[in-house]
């Protein structure tokens, strides 16, 4: 029986040595080409990701062959607008490269069409041959590589789908496990209500559902059925933000409200295993796709109009209203799984259209590309101003060193540089004292074969997929002589590319930390500040909806990278700095985002199905004053008082809802379900305010300022 763990190595290695004793055999140049193709697509976490990633590879390579003949055929004389046009087709692509759906495939552009550019050296015959040959190098180790996993221990992605669906729905009953056990204990939920923990997998899941329509045939012919399913999904996110609203209500419940919510988890708990033995495709007593009908949840009766009660009064309200929109939820999720698994009659077709993604302008993006923009023209100042060896090489490593390099989130250059150096001199040592030796192909696919096994073997980490990929193309790169239908073994060739190399990476290293520098400090006190000038365009587009493009950062991205950061930065060097107060900066930051989310929900629902004209003008003045206030900062006395008229109005429509007050001027111009929407929507917008304070008072007691006096180090 052989090793898992030898499983994907063995592939690798195959596919590897397959694509370049066929380059050989058939007589062509560059045979290292087509294992690139091989390597970079082994690098993905499923088989529906290579497949996706050997399309954009293709696809990317066409468009970058043609930018090349572009640019030749309308700027080969013209040196000054030739380098102008190339810069900009340049940063288009790096900016590009940062959407996760088709980002590599602007990565190969920009590679293809520096490598044609500077190996056809700007004639048009041996700028046509290059192109050519790297189509057909490209095609030939993408079949290669689809040969060999096809054949091999074949697996679909549909494995990786269901798995990622299972650990959602095994997150949920523990979440729900832990909520029924303090119902019981407390009387109350002491914790914040929120079922979402398990929500982390949603971008995750959406991504592999994307990447196995790729490999997948359930997939590829349900594919608007997954999407419905994971609209529900999102749904669920959503209910769950509103849940989070009612954070402040922990008072004891009464013993049927208890017993209310006891049968509801109960419910959503049962559907969850019901969700699990549908992924496992065990029935359950042989009855699979039978679950709990969804009921209304309501933990208040007429009777109820405590005085001493009033301010839960209108919290518990919107919690049953939650909780029923939640059981029912779930229920549609669960329907929906068991039309996806097979295992019911359900002729039913989702008829639901595809949302579009909005362009989103992507701050992050746009300063790669000024970085990758200043790293090729420093490059080209030393290919015309210094007499470089190599020529143009230094340009063409520039360009694509630059582009992978700022592409990686906090990328150490200093790291990845003594990495390239030691892999270097593994393989040099290779490639002086062995290979000359290798008279026969069959002996040089052993040598590849040999070493990417090992490569692939040794370094099978997750966290260790950059070691790999940098490992197997240096592998290829600086034996590329021995891959010539005439071999020539010149180590002054190899010498000068790591020369190159290690010149283009310390490039890559001043610019990265001298212009918006990339280290963890930096990116996290940037992102906070594109959190709040993120909240502040969100409600300014709230309060006057457009349809032009959205120029501004979505604060729950500027959120997580801002986390991100936080979690790479040395806090023991920061001794004024608590790491405990900036974790708490970073859950208030969560919840502002959440809130607001939940807020824009609630108002959307409220102008649907009602419309009070002096209430609408009361949220668009707040809106707009909140948008005013995080102008330059999110401190104001002004949420003070935004907060306290909102709990005037608030308690007003308390007392009329629940019936304390007969004479209300209210019962004339809004009916019982206006002023239980208007209630609401004013308690969502109290909340945000609050969660804005919340989070101005953490930004103060953090004292992240004092992260502005990192010092440059080299």
């Amino acid at each position: 029986m052989l090793n898992p763990r030898c499983i994907l190595p063995l592939k690798v290695a195959i596919a590897l040595t397959l694509a370049i004793v066929s380059a050989l055999w058939l007589g062509w140049e560059r045979p290292y080409w087509a294992g690139f193709a091989v390597v970079v697509m082994a690098s993905t976490e499923t088989s529906g990701h290579s497949l996706k990633k050997g399309r954009h590879r293709l696809v990317g390579t066409l468009i970058g062959v043609m930018a090349a003949f572009i640019l030749v055929a309308s700027f080969a004389q013209q040196p000054l607008p030739f380098l102008l046009c190339y810069s900009l087709y340049a940063a288009l692509c790096v900016y590009l490269q940062g959407n996760p759906r088709s980002g590599y495939m602007w990565t190969i552009c920009l590679m293809v069409c520096s490598l044609v550019l500077v190996m056809g050296k700007l004639l048009p015959e041996l700028t046509f041959s290059m192109a050519v040959l790297r189509v057909q190098e490209t095609v030939l180790g993408i079949l290669c590589f689809t040969l060999v996993f096809s054949l091999l221990w074949p697996s679909s992605s549909r494995s990786v789908v269901i798995s990622t669906l299972q650990l959602y729905f095994d997150n949920q009953i523990k979440q729900l496990q832990v909520a029924k056990d303090e119902l019981a204990e407390q009387g109350s939920f002491t914790k914040e209500l929120n079922l979402g923990d398990s929500l982390r997998q949603l971008t995750r899941l959406e991504d592999l559902i994307y990447a196995a329509s790729a490999d997948s045939y359930h997939i590829t012919q349900d594919y608007a059925k997954w999407q419905a399913l994971l609209r529900q999904l999102n749904q669920w996110a959503l209910l769950c933000g509103h849940l989070a609203e009612l954070n402040d209500h922990k008072e004891k419940m009464t013993p049927g409200q208890t017993a209310v919510l006891a049968s509801l988890i109960d419910r959503l708990s049962q559907r969850a295993h019901t969700a699990l033995a549908l992924l496992d495709g065990k029935p359950q007593n042989g009855t699979i796709g039978i679950q709990a009908m969804p009921s209304p949840v309501y933990l208040l009766n007429s009777s109820q109009h405590d005085v001493n009660n009033q301010k839960q009064h209108g919290a518990t309200l919107i919690l049953g209203t939650l909780l029923t929109e939640l059981d029912q939820l779930q229920f549609d999720i669960v329907e929906a799984l068991s039309d996806l698994t097979g295992t019911t009659n359900s002729k039913k077709t989702s008829k639901e259209r595809r949302y579009k993604e909005k362009w989103v302008f992507r701050p992050d993006s746009a300063i790669a590309a000024l970085k990758a923009c200043l790293v090729i023209w420093v490059c080209i100042a030393l290919w015309l101003l210094v007499p470089m060896p190599g020529g143009a090489m230094i340009v063409l490593l520039g360009a694509i060193l630059s582009t992978v390099v700022l592409s990686l989130p906090f990328a150490n250059v200093k790291t990845l540089l003594f990495s390239m150096l030691g892999w270097s001199l593994f393989v040099l040592a290779q490639y002086v004292l062995l290979m000359p030796m290798l008279t026969e192909l069959w002996q040089l696919a052993a040598f590849y074969f040999v070493n990417a096994f090992g490569i692939w073997y040794l370094l099978n980490q997750p966290q260790q997929v950059l070691q790999r990929m940098l490992g197997s193309q240096l592998l290829i790169m600086m034996t590329s002589g021995a891959m010539q239908l005439t071999p020539v073994y010149d180590i002054q060739l190899a010498l000068l590319q790591l020369m190159l190399i290690i010149v283009v990476m310390l490039i890559v290293f001043f610019i990265n930390h001298l212009v918006f520098p990339n280290t963890p400090e930096s990116t996290f006190l940037r992102e906070l500040g594109r959190l709040r000038s993120g909240l502040k365009h969100a409600m300014d587009r709230h309060c006057a909806p457009s349809k032009s493009l959205q120029l501004y950062p979505d604060p729950l991205r500027s959120v997580a990278m801002a986390e991100n950061a936080a979690s790479r930065i040395n806090w023991a060097t920061y001794p004024e700095v608590d790491a405990k107060k900036v974790s708490e900066l970073i859950n208030s930051a969560y919840k502002a985002c959440l809130l607001y989310w939940a807020f824009k929900d609630n108002h959307q629902r409220w102008q649907h199905s009602t419309h009070s004209k002096a209430i609408e003008v009361l949220v668009l003045k707040i809106m707009n004053s909140l948008a005013g206030i995080l102008e330059n900062s999110i401190i104001s006395e002004a949420l003070t008082a935004h907060q306290q008229q909102l709990d005037d109005l608030l308690g007003e429509l308390q007392h009329y809802l629940i019936g304390l007050d007969r004479e209300s001027v209210l019962q004339f111009s809004l009916s019982a379900a206006d002023v239980d929407a208007s209630y609401r929507l004013l308690t969502s917008l109290k909340l945000l305010i609050a969660s804005l304070k919340s989070l101005s008072s953490n930004v103060q007691k953090s004292e992240i300022h004092h992260l502005r006096l990192q010092p440059f180090a080299v």
